[in-house]
């Protein structure tokens, strides 16, 4: 295995941990396809980390070893690649970054690395430090930290809620009575899907359009014919409704891109002589989808159905009227309120 001395190091734990007679430096150097000195060079940077590695010269001559887990100090039977996964995973985690999951995992880090030696605990940041982990724009759940652990523990407790919802496209705020099914994360948002009494079938709410929420001393049952993946089947992403069968044409610049990603289970790209390609999905036609297609450029073009073609056709006429008729910063504006958040 070629790369850098990080991956190796790992894979060389890894293969230690799958072998309790241990294995010679040069049966790791041939697993990893390294030379021998490189091996001996990540054994002595690994122990010096504080790994609990050691050398036996036995009958069959020397082979490294990695301590069992229970004799190096750590409080839970956990592997050293899985310490170092979870340590990474803390990164991962902090696009949720001010609600208990964050916090939680932190709390678990800790208990499990409290024996550690600080050696070791060097080695796992400068491991954190060679991933970068890239999360664009996130919202800061701070505000809803309260709203999103009362409602996680109502889904686990199957107790019914009741909620102020304010919709997104109208402003309009309504109660409503819930039975919390899932709490689920997407995009670096929170969403809570349950079955509202209000509409009679299962809704999905943002989290941070709640503007109140009450626990109440009643409990539902989950229908068991419930499939969190068979509901979402009807959304390009969050939003969902009746799906349409929706066909769009990319050329050749935008193609990799395309065909690189799943969008949706329901895909199916076609692509064409000249290296472009066209992509079928089962989708609601709704803001979702049209942003999507709109982030494309002239890269993109709807090829059905004629309802979204029209609907891309009169955004981008209403994006070209207001660049044609003066920016918005050359109008008189007031500012209301200044946000910045680091």
């Amino acid at each position: 295995m070629r790369g850098n001395q990080i991956t190796r190091q790992w894979a060389t734990i890894k293969l230690l941990e799958g072998r309790s007679r241990g294995l010679a430096v040069a049966e790791i150097a041939s697993h990893l396809e390294a030379n021998i000195r490189t091996v001996y060079r990540d054994l002595a940077d690994l122990q010096a980390a504080g790994f609990p590695l050691y050398s036996d010269p036995g009958d069959r001559g020397e082979r490294w070893k990695l301590m069992d887990g229970s004799k190096h100090g750590l409080p839970l039977p956990v592997t050293m690649t899985e310490l170092m996964a979870l340590h990474m995973s803390r990164d991962i985690l902090k696009v949720f970054e001010g609600t208990v999951f964050q916090e939680s995992i932190e709390s678990f880090f800790e208990k499990v690395t409290v024996n550690l030696p600080p050696e070791t605990l060097r080695y796992l940041d400068n491991i954190s430090g060679r991933l970068g982990i890239g999360f664009g724009a996130r919202k800061d759940f701070s505000a809803f930290k309260e709203t999103i652990t009362q409602l996680s523990e109502a889904t686990a407790r199957r107790a019914r809620v009741e909620i102020s919802y304010k919709a997104l496209s109208t402003g309009e705020e309504t109660k409503r009575v819930v039975d919390p099914y899932q709490v689920w994360a997407m995009n670096g948002s929170f969403y809570l899907i349950g079955h509202c009494h209000l509409r009679e079938e299962v809704r999905t709410f943002a989290m941070d359009r709640i503007t109140s929420l009450a626990v109440l001393k009643e409990t539902f049952a989950m229908p068991e014919d419930f499939s969190l993946d068979e509901y979402l089947k009807t959304a390009f992403r969050v939003m969902t409704g009746k799906p349409e069968t929706v066909s769009v044409w990319f050329r050749k610049s935008a193609a990799q891109v395309v065909k690189e990603r799943m969008w949706h289970p329901t895909q199916e790209i076609r692509e064409q002589e000249d290296g472009s390609l066209v992509i079928t999905l089962e989708v609601p036609i709704n803001y979702e989808i049209v942003s999507w297609i709109l982030g494309f450029g002239s890269a993109a073009e709807v090829l059905s159905p004629a309802s979204l073609k029209e609907r891309i056709v009169r955004e981008l006429d209403a994006a070209r009227g207001r660049y044609v008729s003066g920016s918005r910063s050359e109008k008189k504006t007031r500012v209301v309120k200044k946000v910045r958040r680091l």
